[in-house]
């Protein structure tokens, strides 16, 4: 299914797809170079130990700042891509790693030990976040489509949102056109 989601997205990253699976979960990702520092980067990335791994679609604006924060706290860095800085701080900080981010993201770190999915944005909202949580099942990406294509996931509309987009008046947040998706 994972793969399937990454290929309905294909458009967002043709420059390389990755896909990671262990026990009950998979992430896949579309990477698109528009950095020199995104052409070293690959998708999803694990930690050494493979106890983490992330996804995510970024531009970190304080990398020097980041990374001189990073060394100083006693991390190794492995490359220049922005992916290895956001790992790095999760590992560092934890959940507190978006404190210490500028510039747009939307992330998901998996912690293979103590089976949590940890998800952020930034703080304006640039990057999509689209998720759908019914009963044990949680799935997210950048574009409504990939969740939309899922067999778990109805299509029902949400006839308040619908209301919405007709007044052309949003108040929502977190609401889309889908019942079972917000973002």
């Amino acid at each position: 299914l994972a793969e399937t989601m990454a290929a309905s997205m294909a458009h967002r990253g043709p420059d390389r797809r990755g896909l990671w699976s262990g026990a009950g979960i998979a992430l896949a990702q579309n990477m698109l170079h528009t950095t020199t520092e995104a052409i070293e980067e690959r998708q999803p990335l694990a930690c050494e130990r493979g106890s983490r791994v992330l996804v995510i679609d970024v531009r970190v604006d304080n990398r020097a700042d980041l990374q001189g924060a990073l060394v100083a706290a006693g991390c190794r860095v492995r490359d220049r891509s922005d992916a290895e800085l956001v790992l790095r701080a999760f590992e560092t900080w934890g959940a507190a790693c978006v404190e210490h981010l500028e510039g747009d993201f939307a992330l998901a770190v998996w912690d293979d030990t103590s089976r949590e999915l940890f998800c952020a944005r930034d703080r304006m909202g640039h990057k999509p976040f689209f998720y759908c949580a019914r009963g044990a099942r949680f799935a997210f990406a950048s574009e409504l489509q990939a969740l939309l294509g899922l067999p778990w996931v109805s299509q029902a509309v949400n006839d308040g949102m619908l209301a919405e987009h007709l007044a052309a008046e949003w108040h929502s947040r977190e609401d889309t056109l889908w019942r079972d998706v917000s973002r």
